[in-house]
């Protein structure tokens, strides 16, 4: 007669945990920091510093030095100065082109090249280290500034914290709607910036958020945290 082994009940498996709801992201807030147009000299800043150290590392400084840095300053203000939109920067790179080429193939450009060469600006080191100095503590404000002055997005609402003491004005995101606009191809190539409009049937003018760095990268946050679509603007 055969023994029967006893079956084994096999033991309980802990109940699953309830799905969490499908989200794109774990981040409970996202943070929007308007910038001053200062911010697009950092080239100029980088350039300062730069210049400063091969000054005072060279017995015999490159007789060019001044005018490159000169030629990125003008850079830098015609940045600041003008927004250069995909139209405009396109048309600007057709005409320098026909003219260059047409410069080249008739041969009435070489005096640029002689300007340039004959262009000898000179600056002492102290001015390199003056100006990186001054743009240093320049951006150092604006840090701070900007530590008591921005927009905080959030499921629900949306925080403009301003000053000291935190002053704030709250927005529903209900009926929100926020458009990505990059109207300056430089600013965008130089720091990813561009602006955040917020629209709200409860305003009766749009929120204008200029300059901010990283744009893509903000809207693409701003778009996950609040779960809505995105309209973009060029």
């Amino acid at each position: 007669m055969s023994e029967e082994t006893p079956a084994t009940t096999a033991p309980e498996s802990a109940p699953e945990p309830a799905a969490k709801p499908e989200s794109s992201t774990s981040v409970s807030r996202v943070v929007v920091r308007a910038y001053p147009k200062v911010i697009f000299f950092w080239l100029t800043w980088v350039t300062s510093l730069v210049a400063g150290i091969i000054m005072s590392a060279s017995e015999t400084p490159p007789s060019h030095l001044g005018t490159v840095w000169m030629c990125i300053f003008a850079f830098n203000l015609l940045v600041i100065s003008f927004d250069f939109t995909e139209v405009i920067s396109v048309m600007l790179i057709a005409i320098v082109g026909v003219v260059v080429f047409a410069g080249l193939y008739f041969d009435f450009l070489p005096f640029i090249g002689d300007f340039f060469r004959n262009l000898k600006l000179w600056m002492s080191e102290s001015f390199y280290y003056t100006m990186f100095g001054l743009f240093t503590a320049v951006y150092a404000i604006v840090f701070i500034k900007t530590r008591f002055d921005y927009w905080e997005f959030r499921h629900n609402e949306v925080i403009h914290r301003r000053g000291v003491f935190a002053d704030l004005r709250r927005y529903s995101t209900e009926d929100l709607r926020w458009f990505k606009e990059i109207p300056d191809v430089l600013e965008r190539i130089l720091c990813g910036a561009g602006r955040m409009i917020l629209t709200t049937p409860r305003e009766k003018h749009p929120i204008v958020i200029q300059h901010v760095v990283g744009i893509n990268r903000i809207d693409e946050k701003v778009a996950d945290i609040l779960g809505v679509k995105r309209v973009v603007m060029k």
